[in-house]
């Protein structure tokens, strides 16, 4: 099992996820919002103490628990890559994560009195579509301030899992749906989101370059499962998530 409450989780729900891409949507108009956005200052951490995950073997393509009839790629047991390339992937992309610091909080590197890490990344094999490998690379910090514990997590999914732009991204970050506006970030069209179908994260933007890649940025006044304090407030606001899910940083797919 993963030592990651987050990215567990997620991929808990991924079979019913995958039941819903056909279908899911945005359950809300657009709203055109332009923004000017500020330039978000690094934190100087250089991503130390993150750990790989591990997740239960999950066959792709919703074959069910019947494994044996499954090729996982790269030599994999099952669907986390614990080594190679696209696991290097993840894990540049918890160190690019933990280069954004919100202005007044911290990002510390493990949570005491909790099993639970502070900080996580990786690598998942979502199916192959049209003879390309469709890879989902998560990561996640703890954003802290005072007694409250938060969360951020930065989704990528590789070309080829995805359709639509702006509000229209389907599926959601992990089928979460809410409200939706469209934010306007240097001539880009980001989805943000204020969830209200479940209570795993608070809000999430997300960007869809032209060659498919999906960069989802959620983030969350709890801590999932640990019992912490909850954050006083969301760490950003929605146009500095809309910035984050439209930075190039994160196009690690």
């Amino acid at each position: 099992m993963s030592d990651s409450p987050v990215l567990e989780a997620a991929h808990r729900d991924l079979k019913r996820r995958r039941a819903k891409w056909a279908g899911l949507g945005s359950a809300a108009a657009v709203v055109a919002v332009a923004a000017m956005v500020a330039v978000l200052a690094p934190s100087g951490s250089d991503g130390g103490g993150i750990q790989a995950g591990t997740q239960p073997s999950v066959p792709a393509n919703g074959s069910g628990g019947n494994n044996t009839e499954k090729s996982w790629p790269n030599g994999q047991i099952d669907r986390t890559a614990t080594s190679g390339a696209e696991h290097d992937r993840a894990a540049t992309l918890a160190d690019k994560l933990a280069e954004v610091s919100p202005a007044g909080y911290e990002l510390p590197d493990s949570l005491p009195g909790t099993e639970y890490p502070a900080k996580d990344y990786q690598a998942q094999y979502e199916d192959t579509v049209g003879g390309r490998e469709v890879w989902d690379y998560s990561a996640y910090v703890s954003p802290t301030k005072g007694e409250g514990v938060g969360e951020l997590l930065v989704d990528v999914l590789s070309p080829g899992g995805s359709t639509g732009d702006g509000c229209g991204i389907k599926p959601p970050l992990w089928g979460m749906t809410g409200n939706c506006a469209e934010v306007v970030v240097g001539g880009k069209q980001v989805a943000v989101v204020n969830i209200t179908s479940d209570d795993r994260f608070g809000q999430w933007a997300g960007y869809r370059y032209e060659d498919g890649t999906v960069v989802f940025v959620a983030q969350s006044t709890t801590h999932y499962g640990t019992g912490k304090p909850a954050l006083e407030a969301l760490p950003f606001t929605s146009e500095q998530l809309a910035a984050l899910a439209a930075d190039p940083r994160f196009k690690v797919a």
